[in-house]
């Protein structure tokens, strides 16, 4: 039996769905969304939206996810902590080139904020195999250290209004992520 993700007119509907989405989101606030303007923008009935997704959440999350890919593509050969440096630029690269749509479909919170969501190992970069001061169990935690680090330099430097120059904050975030305060 195909699933229903396997039907054409299944996909068709979802990027009209998603289309609609990043249309309004452009707009207006996540929190202004709803699913029954959504589904009249997309021309679609409520009960299709819940075929595809649970909640705005659920759509939000995956359109979140889709711009992750997009973003680890270019360093989903890298080890840390070798390749830190090209994890860091690709971060800065990638956010300069993005359009204004991405940057706040990445910012964007629901009810369950991606940050809080849990990191699937075949979606992040892995540790060198030469680097077992860490346990494998323990790695998570690494990531999420140096995500949040890097996201959190990162959005600060664009709050403040990019002052600094891009190379200086690639450089200075790769000390702090690597060293700390020392």
């Amino acid at each position: 039996m195909r699933k229903p993700q396997d039907d054409l007119r299944y996909r068709k509907t979802e990027a009209l769905i998603q289309k609609n989405f990043r249309e309004m989101l452009a707009e207006m606030d996540y929190q202004q969304i709803t699913i029954q303007e959504l589904a009249l923008r997309a021309q679609i009935n409520r009960k299709t939206f819940y075929l595809h997704y649970a909640s705005m959440d659920d759509l939000l999350h995956k359109v979140q996810a889709d711009t992750i890919k997009r973003f680890l593509e270019p360093v989903k050969d890298a080890r840390f902590p070798d390749d830190l440096e090209k994890i860091v630029h690709n971060c800065y690269e990638f956010s300069e080139s993005s359009d204004k749509l991405d940057e706040k479909i990445l910012n964007s919170k629901g009810h369950c904020p991606i940050a809080e969501t849990q990191i699937e190992s075949g979606d992040i970069p892995c540790f060198a195999e030469d680097y077992a001061q860490y346990p494998a169990d323990k790695r998570h935690y690494l990531l999420l250290y140096i995500n949040s680090c890097l996201s959190s330099i990162y959005r600060q430097w664009v709050k403040g209004g990019r002052k600094e120059p891009m190379e200086d904050m690639i450089q200075f975030s790769i000390r702090l992520i690597s060293h700390g305060l020392l």
